[in-house]
């Protein structure tokens, strides 16, 4: 074969080749942003992730739910269908929702809710919160990344600070605040009749949650709104890394293993770890039974962590963050305090492993 003839040949296939590839990119339909498909009635998957007021507590049936109220809203507005999905814990913070949604296996998720806040300024300060908040909404964008992010400032958080973190970090991810303290001043109700406890919406409360967030998305979708969040280099942002350590250094007597569970229901007997890293947090048990237990990291008093709970349930405890990242110690000691909540005999420690980077 002449080589003029075989590269004119190889020419050829080049050009093929590259009108395919054409073909196939500009062929391929582009994404429905979350608006689009709520406006054309097309099915969307939204994912929860917060607190007690993420799961609509204080509501006096699953009728009265916020989220149950936003899907019949825009389902009778719009059509479609909608499939939720939740990572949600009573009494949670930041820590505990970041925890398990890493052990989540949501996905194809079209718009997500973030409820965050009223009980984390329990426990961390406005910098912990920045730094907590903020590896939420990395693991959110990082796994997804075509998602709609919508952050809610809760009714009740009246922490100036960390209302401040939620709409500065919801500006630097394109995510959409909605501050639930303006449609519960504009009612010109008393909180006493927009919750059940002060903190908790009732129904009512509840119900000006969801308009307010159906108001927000029919606007969106009035305005052609954009979703920005494909738009942050995933390649940019880094999953915190959240490792689960079994293996104590040292144990008191009393403490016996129960399923997996170091239980003790001893004053002062202690159970030690080592690990590496800057923050600290803990499995336990919170129960009925439940006691407090003094930490002390590096032989300094850092917290007391209460592990009572009205009903039995595995949680994922925030203990600290900010840590020197290097080798520490921790002890957790039973403490001789007993929650007031706590009318049993007993004062129950069951600590299963610690949470570190």
């Amino acid at each position: 074969m002449k080589k003029g003839i075989k590269y004119f040949i190889y020419s050829l296939i080049f050009i093929a080749i590259l009108g395919m590839l054409y073909l196939l990119i500009h062929s391929k339909k582009p994404e429905r942003n979350v608006y689009e498909k709520i406006a054309d009635g097309k099915k969307v998957n939204y994912l929860i992730v917060g607190d007690s007021i993420g799961r609509s507590s204080g509501a006096s049936n699953n009728q009265h739910k916020w989220f149950q109220l936003v899907e019949r809203g825009l389902t009778k507005k719009y059509g479609g269908a909608f499939s939720r999905h939740l990572v949600v814990q009573s009494g949670a913070t930041a820590f505990e929702g970041l925890y398990k949604l890493k052990n989540n296996l949501s996905k194809d998720i079209d718009l997500v809710f973030i409820v965050f806040g009223e009980n984390d300024r329990k426990y961390m300060d406005n910098k912990q919160f920045y730094f907590l908040y903020q590896s939420l909404l990395d693991e959110i964008v990082i796994r997804f990344p075509h998602a709609e992010l919508i952050t809610i400032t809760e009714s009740s958080l009246d922490n100036e600070e960390f209302i401040d973190v939620i709409k500065q970090l919801s500006k630097d991810y394109y995510a959409t605040n909605i501050d639930m303290r303006i449609p519960f001043r504009n009612s010109r109700l008393s909180t006493e009749r927009l919750t059940n406890d002060l903190v908790h919406p009732n129904d009512y409360g509840y119900y000006l949650y969801a308009q307010e967030i159906i108001q927000t998305i029919d606007t969106a979708i009035r305005k052609d709104k954009k979703v920005l969040t494909s738009s942050i280099p995933v390649n940019e942002v880094s999953s915190l890394e959240m490792n689960t350590n079994y293996s104590y250094r040292s144990i008191d007597p009393s403490f016996q293993n129960k399923k997996g569970y170091y239980t003790s229901n001893q004053i002062g007997s202690t159970i030690e770890y080592q690990f590496s890293g800057s923050f600290l947090g803990v499995n336990v048990i919170r129960s009925e039974k439940g006691g407090k237990m003094d930490v002390f990291i590096d032989d300094n008093y850092e917290t007391t962590i209460s592990t009572w709970w009205p009903f039995k349930k595995e949680r994922s405890l925030y203990v600290t963050s900010g840590l020197t990242n290097k080798d520490h110690t921790v002890k957790f000691q039973i403490s001789a305090d007993k929650s007031r909540y706590n009318i049993t005999d007993q004062q129950l420690i069951q600590i299963s492993s610690i949470i570190t980077n």
